[in-house]
């Protein structure tokens, strides 16, 4: 049976890339083993790259052309692990953390320095996410109340309200802070529409009045088990949202229809995240199987991306690069990072591997 051309393509390119892991030392009482990745998160101009883990530390590292260099630690970030990042996306150096205790943490990236404690009523956030303009931060607690801030009123709260269901993950559509969309236990995608309400002072550095109308403008339906990740396009044309019954369903923005499914992953799917320019989403499982990435327009897998497979506390994370097509990745069962990149023609450092040597996986 032939190839299509455009997948022999992207399968030849990814064959071409090389892993490198992140070496640094772990805190005291840890061992490198002893502490698993949660998450891993790069800023916009993809300057910039901060991981989570299991011992409540963040690490910040600078990102080179060639390196991925000087790692930052901020020790006990939150009370708890952090589990959810979120950069601004007007600055280069400010993201916000949340780690399942009541604080909203805004850190500078170039530093570590704390900038920002924001406490709320909420005891155990989970969920944070700038909107695409930054003007709003949500975020969502264990509970499902959802708290909507105003990011240039000193993060004052403008809306919250709460939903009848576990929310699993919330992204904002291309459309500055107009529209997002949750995944909730039931596999519904609820799609809310924002409107300011207040002589659009929303955005206005240090307006007192600002505040915001959410209401609930369509739900998609088509999943039979939870919808447990969503992954926006960043050229906003389609969306593709993982559920645990092992199926991956693309969406249409323009006419919010489900246009395609990848239905060969038979696995609970634990996270996705899409490319710079929407050609490939990565997939990622809740248990011991690698990551793979897919041809978003085929459906078809063009990468398993090997040494990938979850920790014992943690599931895989991964990450695309918002200016290049490489990308960083939990390894080691999640003790590790390590990020890709075109292979050189010479000798290769000691600490690099060739992607496409696919590690056993664990039994």
């Amino acid at each position: 049976m032939s190839v299509d051309p455009s997948v022999q393509h992207s399968r030849d390119y990814f064959k071409q890339l090389t892993s490198h892991v992140l070496r640094d030392k772990p805190l005291a009482g840890h061992t490198s083993s002893s502490s698993e990745v949660i998450t891993i998160s790069i800023n916009n101009c993809g300057t910039r790259l901060v991981t989570s883990r299991t011992d409540k530390s963040l690490r910040i590292w600078k990102c080179l052309a060639e390196r991925i260099v000087d790692p930052i630690i901020i020790e006990d970030a939150h009370s708890r692990a952090v589990e959810s990042i979120s950069w601004d996306p007007n600055s280069e150096y400010s993201f916000a953390t949340v780690g399942r205790d009541e604080n909203i943490k805004i850190w500078r990236g170039a530093t570590g320095k704390l900038e920002n404690v924001i406490k709320t009523t909420s005891t155990h956030l989970k969920l944070i996410r700038y909107s695409l303009d930054g003007e709003l931060l949500i975020a969502v607690d264990r509970e499902s109340n959802v708290l909507c801030f105003a990011v240039n009123q000193n993060y004052k709260v403008v809306h919250e309200f709460k939903v009848p269901d576990h929310v699993y993950d919330l992204q904002w559509f291309n459309y500055g802070h107009e529209f997002f969309i949750m995944a909730l236990h039931d596999g519904s995608l609820p799609i809310y529409k924002v409107t300011d309400t207040a002589d659009n002072s929303i955005g206005v550095q240090g307006g007192g009045g600002g505040s915001v109308d959410i209401k609930l403008k369509t739900v998609l339906t088509g999943h039979r088990s939870s919808a447990t990740s969503i992954a926006i396009s960043p050229r906003g044309r389609h969306f593709a949202v993982g559920a645990s019954e092992g199926v991956v369903s693309k969406w249409s923005t323009e006419s919010m229809v489900n246009c395609g499914v990848i239905s060969d992953v038979d696995e609970v799917i634990s996270s996705l995240n899409i490319n710079r320019d929407g050609s490939y989403v990565a997939v990622s499982f809740d248990k011991d199987s690698n990551s793979i990435i897919y041809d978003i327009e085929s459906g078809e897998s063009v990468f398993e991306i090997p040494n990938s497979a979850s920790g014992s506390m943690t599931f895989s994370s991964i990450c695309w690069f918002p200016t290049k097509s490489v990308f960083a990745y939990s390894s080691d069962f999640g003790t590790t990072v390590s990020w890709v990149k075109k292979g050189d023609r010479g000798r290769r450092d000691k600490d690099e591997r060739p992607v496409r040597s696919v590690a056993p996986r664990r039994k």
